[in-house]
């Protein structure tokens, strides 16, 4: 991910736009060089599954996130589209 990238969503954390569970999966998902599973996320934020998916889903609609090419969730084994935050914003 580019540094004006990094930059831009880290101007989204700052100013407020996102909620809190949405600014901390942004920051996890900036922490991540690999796109993550809602599952991960939840994992590592601690935050409840659903609210992953909702929070993640959201994000997906505005254009922050998107989901990417499909593979095993490490945690559950299962074949999974992880999500990544979109280039170039």
């Amino acid at each position: 991910m580019r540094i004006t990238s990094r930059i831009a969503y880290k101007n989204i954390i700052e100013c407020g736009k996102a909620s809190n569970q949405k600014r901390q999966i942004i920051r996890t998902l900036l922490s991540d060089k690999e796109p993550m599973s809602r599952r991960e996320i939840a994992s590592e934020t601690l935050i409840e599954l659903g609210s992953v998916s909702g929070r993640v889903n959201s994000l997906i609609k505005l254009g922050i996130v998107e989901e990417t090419k499909m593979r095993k969730c490490s945690i559950s084994r299962k074949l999974i589209k992880p999500v990544q935050l979109v280039e170039g914003l």
